[in-house]
């Protein structure tokens, strides 16, 4: 969420008939995770795949290919690189 430029999700106050307490909790909670969300910081993971992943045979071939800074692409070779 958070490079994507998508705004946090609205919500609306609840109807009569819901416990306020409980919906401020509820809200609390989505706010939590949208924080985390939007701010994911450092991620640990033990394997990772990438599919599809474009061949160009350098940067600028890549940004010419439609790439941005910051994707990944691959060579010919299969050296992995990333936009820069």
């Amino acid at each position: 969420m958070s490079t994507r430029g998508v705004p946090a999700p609205y919500f609306p106050s609840p109807p009569q008939g819901y416990d306020p307490t409980y919906f401020s909790e509820v809200m609390r909670s989505f706010s939590l995770f949208i924080q985390q969300k939007q701010n994911p910081g450092s991620e640990v993971i033990d394997s990772l795949k990438l599919l599809n992943l474009k061949v160009f045979e350098n940067n600028a071939d890549a940004v010419t290919g439609g790439l941005e800074v910051n994707d990944v692409y691959k060579t010919s070779t299969g050296e992995l690189r990333i936009v820069i």
